[in-house]
């Protein structure tokens, strides 16, 4: 092979190679595409004080899906949005969700965590709810991620706690 053609050659693929994005870059994408997506379940955690059902509806995909138990999954957008506005009056006293791991696949994030809300409904007693939750995350065209599935799992509540020296009264 002549000299040229062979310079040019490594030059080309060099040059191919140095485009590729690498290890790093990959990991340096997930961190950030993990902070990205806490950052948005905070905004929707904010959201979800207000109990703005356009607002929350908005986290979602077109087509994403809310599974809450005991219902059928409610699927679109829209169909979230008048699932949250079905409950007119509802007060949130305190509402947090905590990531406790979140992985990051391409354009899809899935993020497992915890939440607690502290509520009340007109007419009822004031409830607190917790449990695990899970989020699958769909990166959107303009960089943004939207929830594209939401499961939540309720806890019951542990039991009470037997009054200190129980066992030494009898």
């Amino acid at each position: 092979m002549r000299p040229v053609m062979t310079c040019c050659l490594l030059l080309a693929s060099t040059g191919f190679l140095s485009c590729r994005p690498s290890a790093h870059d990959g990991a340096a994408n997930a961190a950030a595409a993990r902070v990205e997506v806490a950052a948005a379940l905070q905004r929707y955690q904010q959201a979800a004080r207000t109990v703005d059902p356009t607002a929350l509806a908005a986290f979602f995909t077109p087509t994403g899906v809310l599974f809450e138990p005991g219902i059928r999954p409610i699927v679109t957008r829209d169909s979230i949005r008048a699932f949250i506005a079905s409950f007119p009056g509802v007060q949130v006293h305190t509402a947090t969700a905590t990531p406790d791991t979140i992985d990051v696949f391409g354009d899809r994030a899935y993020l497992w965590g915890s939440y607690f809300e502290h509520l009340s409904f007109p007419g009822q007693p004031t409830s607190e709810q917790h449990g695990k939750f899970v989020t699958e995350w769909a990166r959107q065209p303009d960089g943004s991620w939207l929830i594209a599935r939401f499961y939540r799992i309720p806890l019951p509540s542990p039991p009470a706690a037997p009054p200190p020296n129980a066992e030494s009264r009898r």
